[in-house]
C-alpha cells in the first residue's frame, strides 16, 4: 500500500476507510438476509452500514508530501463549528491584492452610527508609496513607537502620529513646493511625484480630521483645551511639567490615554519616564500621573501635567531642573553630607510617613538596596534600546490607587535585572557613562539615604542637600593629653587606609580596631569619638544598647546590618555605655550570656574602627580583652583641665563675655565634670540673654547657686562655691 493511502486496493466498492488518529474505520455495506422464502437467503433492498475498525501502520502517517486545508464551516448560536474540506461559500475574494497594491493609500472605512453627520469614517490608513514614506521618515523622525521603514506602514484609529506632527507634515509640503525643480529633470519628477503623494495624505487627513485639528489649534493658541481633545496637547517624546511633592519635575512623556482609576471614573492616564540611579547605573523608570475628566474647556498650566512648552517660566524651570539634575549624577555612589529638610519613607500600609531632618546624612542608593530590598530601585539601562522609546498605549496602567497621588515613589516598571542581581558597584563607577544635556532635566528629585541622627533610610530631596561644615578646632579642643591625642588620632587614620593589608589566618577576620575608653561621666570619652569622626571627616554612628534590644537574635541581624553599613561608609562606630554586652557573663542569666556571645562573635569580623564607652570597665567579660587594641583610662578632671573646658565652651559660645582669668580660676576649682560646666554655661548665657547684657561671672553664679543640688554636695564644692559669692 503507498503510503497515506486511505482506501485499500483490494477492497469492495462497498467498502470505505476513513483514519482517526491512525486508525481507520472500515464501513461496509452489508444487505440483510430474508430466511422467510423457501429457506433460502434474500437481500433486501433496505442496506445497513457498519464499521470495521482497521489499524493502520504509524509508520504511513503524514509520509504523502504535500498540504491539505481544512476550513471552519457555519457556526452555530453558541459560536461553534465543524471543520470541513471545503472552501465556505460565504467567503469572497480579500480585498487587498495586485489591484490594490498600485494606490499610495490604501483607507479602510467603517460605518459610523454615533454621529449624524456622517456615516462612514476612517479605521485606518496604509501607506503604500515609497516615496512618501521617505518624507515621512523626516516628519516622524523621533516618535516613539513608529517605525517608517517598515513594508507595511499602517496607521490606525485617529492615527495619533500623523495628528501629532501635523504642522511637520505641512512645513514638508510647503518646503517641496519651494524647492520644486524642473519637471523636465529627473529628480524634479521626483519631487513631483513626493508632492503629489504628500497633497493626497494631507487632503485625506484634512477632509477626515479638519474639525479636529482646527479646534485642537485653536484652544493651544489660547492655552486652554477640552478633556476629550487632551490626546492632541500630549505628543510622546516630548516634555511635561508636574509639581509633585512641593518640587518642579520635567520628565518624557511615554505614553498618554483615556481610562478608569481603580473607583471607575474617567481619568487620562499620563506615563512618565524619568531618569533614576540604582546604585550602580543610571536608568530609566515609569511614573504614572492621571487628569481628572472635566467639562468644557480648562487652562492647560492648571492640569496636573502638561507640557514645558506652556509654562509661563518654562525657562526659567528648565534652567533649574538641569542644575538639580547635575546634582543628581554627582552624588552618584557614596556621600557624605548634610541635610536640612524633609525627608520621607514608605509605612507599612503604603501610607508615606514624613519626617523633619536636621543632620547629617549619608546618601547611598546602593545602601539603599542591600537594607531595604522591600523598597528597591530598579532601572532600565540608558543604553537599551527600548530605554527611551514611547507611543500611545493601550496598555495596563501602573495606577497606584491613591486618590491623593502626588507621583512620587510610583514606579510602573521597575525594571529588575534578568538575573536578580544588581551590577557590581566597583565595576560600574568606571563604566558609568555622563548623562547628556537632554538627560539631566528629567531625572529625579529624590535621592535615598541614611539619617544618621534618625537612624532611618529615607527618600531626600536634593535641594535640600548641603555640604558638611566640619568643625575643624573640635580635635583640638578635646582636653587630654597630647601623646594620647595623638595615639588615637593617628591609630585611627591609619586603620582606615590600611584596614585590608592585616588578616587573621581566616581571610576577613581581625581587620577592624576596636578602642575601649573608660572612666566617669563628663570627662570626655564620647567627645573623643566625635571629635576623631570630625577630624577625619567620615560618619559617625552612635548606637546604645537601646537601639538593638535584648532579644539575642534580633541583636545579631541589626548589630550585623550596622557594622556592614559602617564599613562601606568608613564611618566611626561608636557604642555608648556598653556595659549590656560587654559585662561578665554568669551562670544564672542565660539571656545575657547570649548576648555577650553574640556581640563577641560579630565583633571578630568588623573591618571598621569602633570606640567603646564605659564607666565600669572593672565588669568586664574576660573575653572582651583580647579583642580591644587600645583602652584608655580617663580619670577625674583635674583643676587644670576644667579650666580648658571652661575656656573652650567659652570660646565655642561665640559670643562676648566679661570673665577674667581669675574668674576662670575660681571656676576651675569647682570638682564639675565636662557635661555639668556645658550645662551651666548654656543655662548662663540663656540667663544673659534674656536680660540684654553680656555673659559674666555673676550670671555663671546665679546658676551654681540655683543648680546646686545638681554638683557633687563635697565639703571642697561648697568651700569653692563660697569663695564665688565672696
Amino acid at each position: 500500500m503507498a503510503p497515506g493511502r486511505t482506501e485499500r486496493s483490494d477492497s469492495s466498492d462497498s467498502e470505505s476507510t476513513v483514519v482517526t488518529n491512525g486508525i481507520s474505520k472500515l464501513s461496509v455495506d452489508e444487505a440483510p438476509i430474508d430466511s422467510a422464502a423457501n429457506g433460502e437467503n434474500k437481500v433486501t433492498n433496505d442496506s445497513k452500514k457498519t464499521e470495521k475498525l482497521v489499524v493502520i501502520n504509524p509508520e504511513d502517517v503524514g509520509m504523502q508530501a504535500g498540504l491539505k486545508h481544512l476550513y471552519s464551516g457555519k457556526e452555530d448560536k453558541r459560536g461553534r463549528f465543524q471543520w470541513q474540506p471545503t472552501v465556505p461559500e460565504d467567503v469572497g475574494k480579500p480585498a487587498e491584492d495586485a489591484e490594490t497594491a498600485r494606490y499610495t493609500l490604501l483607507v479602510r472605512n467603517v460605518k459610523v452610527y454615533n454621529d449624524p453627520r456622517k456615516v462612514m469614517a476612517i479605521h485606518s490608513i496604509v501607506v503604500q508609496s515609497p516615496l512618501l514614506k521617505k518624507l515621512l521618515e523626516d516628519v516622524l523622525v523621533g516618535y516613539p513607537g513608529v517605525t517608517v521603514g517598515l513594508q507595511r506602514l499602517e496607521f490606525s484609529g485617529r492615527v495619533e502620529p500623523l495628528i501629532h506632527r501635523w504642522s511637520g507634515l505641512k512645513d514638508a509640503i510647503v518646503k517641496l513646493k519651494n524647492t520644486k525643480q524642473d519637471g523636465n529633470s529627473e529628480d524634479g519628477q521626483v519631487n513631483i511625484q513626493i508632492l503629489e503623494h504628500a497633497e493626497l495624505l494631507h487632503d485625506l487627513l484634512t477632509t477626515e480630521f479638519k474639525n479636529l485639528i482646527d479646534a485642537s489649534q485653536d484652544m493651544k493658541s489660547k492655552g486652554v483645551m477640552t478633556y476629550e481633545n487632551l490626546w492632541t496637547l500630549f505628543q510622546p517624546g516630548s516634555m511635561v511639567y508636574s509639581r509633585q511633592g512641593g518640587q518642579d519635575r520635567v520628565f518624557k512623556l511615554h505614553s498618554a490615554k483615556y481610562g478608569q482609576d481603580r473607583n471607575g471614573n474617567n481619568v487620562f492616564w499620563v506615563t512618565c519616564q524619568y531618569i533614576d540611579f540604582d546604585g550602580t547605573r543610571f536608568g530609566t523608570n515609569k511614573l504614572n500621573t492621571s487628569i481628572q475628566a472635566y467639562n468644557g474647556t480648562k487652562s492647560i498650566n492648571s492640569l496636573p501635567t502638561f507640557p514645558l512648552e506652556f509654562h509661563a517660566h518654562r525657562d526659567d524651570i528648565r534652567e533649574r531642573v538641569i542644575e538639580r539634575g547635575g546634582r543628581f549624577e554627582s552624588y552618584a555612589g557614596s556621600h557624605y553630607k548634610a541635610y536640612n529638610g524633609m525627608g520621607w519613607k514608605r509605612g507599612q500600609f503604603g501610607s508615606k510617613d514624613k519626617y523633619s531632618i536636621k543632620g547629617r546624612v549619608v546618601i547611598d542608593t546602593y545602601g539603599w538596596n542591600r537594607f531595604q530590598p522591600n523598597f528597591a530601585v530598579y532601572v532600565t539601562p540608558l543604553h537599551h534600546k527600548e530605554a527611551m522609546a514611547a507611543g500611545i498605549s493601550n496598555g495596563e496602567n501602573c495606577d497606584n490607587g491613591n486618590d491623593d497621588y502626588d507621583g512620587e515613589d510610583d514606579d510602573c516598571d521597575g525594571g529588575m535585572p534578568t538575573d536578580g542581581h544588581f551590577a557590581d558597584e566597583e565595576d560600574a563607577d568606571h563604566q558609568r557613562a555622563p548623562l547628556t544635556a537632554d538627560q539631566k532635566p528629567i531625572c529625579t528629585h529624590l535621592l535615598r539615604g541614611y539619617s544618621l541622627k534618625e537612624k532611618l533610610w529615607l527618600n531626600l530631596y536634593i535641594n535640600s542637600v548641603q555640604e558638611i561644615t566640619f568643625n575643624s578646632k573640635a580635635f583640638d579642643s578635646l582636653v587630654l593629653p597630647s601623646n594620647q591625642k595623638e595615639l588615637i588620632l593617628g591609630f585611627t587614620q591609619s586603620q582606615q587606609s590600611f584596614r585590608s593589608t592585616f588578616d587573621d589566618v581566616i581571610e576577613g577576620k581581625g581587620r577592624g580596631i576596636i578602642l575601649l575608653l573608660s572612666g566617669p561621666p563628663g570627662v570626655g570619652k564620647t567627645l573623643t569619638a566625635e571629635s576623631v569622626a570630625e577630624e577625619m571627616k567620615v560618619p559617625l554612628y552612635m548606637m546604645s544598647a537601646g537601639d538593638l534590644g535584648l532579644d539575642p537574635r534580633n541583636v545579631e541581624s541589626k548589630l550585623q546590618g550596622i557594622l556592614e553599613m559602617c564599613t562601606r561608609w568608613n564611618a566611626i562606630l561608636l557604642l555608648d555605655e556598653a556595659d549590656v554586652f560587654l559585662e561578665q557573663r554568669s551562670l544564672h542569666e542565660l539571656e545575657r550570656n547570649k548576648l555577650v556571645s553574640v556581640f563577641l562573635r560579630i565583633l571578630e569580623y568588623y573591618e571598621g574602627i569602633m570606640f567603646l564607652t564605659t564607666n565600669r570597665v572593672d565588669t568586664f567579660d574576660a573575653a572582651f580583652q583580647s579583642r580591644i587594641h587600645i583602652s584608655l583610662d580617663y580619670p577625674e578632671l583635674s583643676s587644670d583641665s576644667r579650666r580648658m573646658v571652661w575656656k573652650n565652651f567659652l570660646a565655642q559660645a561665640g559670643r562676648e563675655h566679661s570673665i577674667t582669668e581669675t574668674q576662670l580660676d575660681q571656676l576651675s576649682l569647682m570638682n564639675m565634670n565636662g557635661r555639668q560646666i556645658k550645662n551651666v554655661l548654656k543655662t548662663a548665657q540663656l540667663l544673659a540673654t534674656r536680660k540684654g547684657a553680656v555673659l559674666s561671672h555673676n550670671h555663671i553664679v546665679t546658676v551654681l547657686d540655683v543648680t546646686q543640688h545638681l554638683h557633687n554636695s563635697t565639703r571642697e564644692n561648697e568651700r569653692t562655691r563660697a569663695s564665688l559669692f565672696a
